[in-house]
């Protein structure tokens, strides 16, 4: 299976037929399947997403099908999750960016379907596991990066998705942090709507609004990429702000290279979607052993659940750097 085509440029159709192809036999025989019910299926973001699902289907012999709409639609993203599960699939792998898939994710773990949610989660939402971003603590770490190359005060613009969980909790975390610890001041907030044209569209007012800023935060996946591309097509020079983004787009990484962003922070989103193909096959294969970890006599009995509510990744940061490691054309092929 490759990622990467001679180029190495990333081929989302290559990696969709990949996920639909036919599996190995799983390890205790069985060639499951699994359903990625997700919004923002054509999304660049999520390209990595498909790489750890596709890598997990060489591991374990299984098939990961992506449904779901291709750009944000909260109403749409949670049909999926129902189509899932009127398909009675091995397990479900979906995200939680806002509520309305909640109680679809209930229905199928009481149906004995686990769904595993990835890259956010909205409270109380009875999945089996979260992996994923603490993303409040990853909005500490954004604030720590904007100090560290921003300098201890100054006055920034924050961009993102409002109303996203992921992005409201990143901006919490980013001025709780802030107010405790610097004299940096936010000056406005932009809505991009996660989607790459509104990012540019919403970004390029911000130069006259706020013409005495000295950085930008961008906290959502077409954060950075609207900013970097708005200051382009109006011909404006960034490089003296200091531009702290999220995510790892192509052209975030093209604007690191060049100078114009400064750092992205990331998640790993490769191996979060891995591993929740991973935590399904445990589920699933009663040979793996972990339904009967002995976290009591009888776990079952018990009423003890013997999966991690809650696994998060952690973050790095892509800078001028460590670029070259994370450029798609770098970026390993899979046999």
């Amino acid at each position: 299976m490759k990622y990467l085509n001679k180029t190495g440029a990333l081929v989302a159709g290559a990696l969709l037929a990949s996920v639909a192809a036919a599996p190995l036999v799983a390890q205790d025989g069985e060639a499951r399947t699994y359903i990625y019910a997700s919004q923002l299926q054509g999304h660049p973001y999520l390209l990595d997403s498909l790489l750890g699902m596709s890598y997990a289907e060489d591991k374990f012999g299984v098939t990961v099908e992506p449904i779901g709409p291709q750009g944000w639609d909260p109403v749409a993203g949670a049909e999926a999750v129902e189509q899932a599960i009127a398909r009675e699939p091995d397990g479900i792998i979906t995200t939680l960016w806002e509520p309305g898939a909640v109680p679809g994710i209930k229905r199928a773990m009481e149906q004995g379907i686990p769904v595993i949610v990835i890259e956010a989660a909205t409270a109380d939402n009875g999945a089996l596991t979260f992996i994923g971003l603490d993303n409040y603590e990853a909005g500490v770490d954004t604030a720590k990066e904007l100090i560290k190359r921003g300098g201890n005060s100054g006055s920034f613009v924050a961009s993102g998705n409002w109303g996203a969980s992921n992005t409201d909790a990143k901006f919490q975390g980013l001025v709780d942090y802030l107010d405790a610890n610097s004299d940096w001041e936010l000056a406005g907030r932009i809505d991009d709507k996660a989607t790459t044209s509104t990012a540019i569209d919403a970004a390029k007012p911000m130069f006259n609004t706020y013409p005495d800023i000295t950085a930008v935060v961008g906290l959502d996946s077409s954060s950075g990429t609207g900013i970097c591309l708005a200051a382009e097509e109006l011909d404006i020079d960034i490089e003296p702000l200091t531009v702290i983004v999220h995510d790892r787009e192509d052209p975030v990484l093209e604007c690191i290279e060049y100078g114009a962003i400064d750092a992205t922070i990331v998640n790993k989103t490769a191996l979060q979607a891995y591993m929740a193909v991973q935590m399904l096959e445990a589920y699933n294969d009663t040979s793996m052993g972990l339904a009967n970890v002995p976290i009591s006599a009888n776990n079952a009995e018990a009423g003890v659940t013997p999966f991690p509510s809650v696994m998060y990744m952690g973050t790095e940061v892509i800078d001028g750097d460590n670029i070259e490691h994370f450029m798609r054309g770098n970026l390993p092929e899979l046999d």
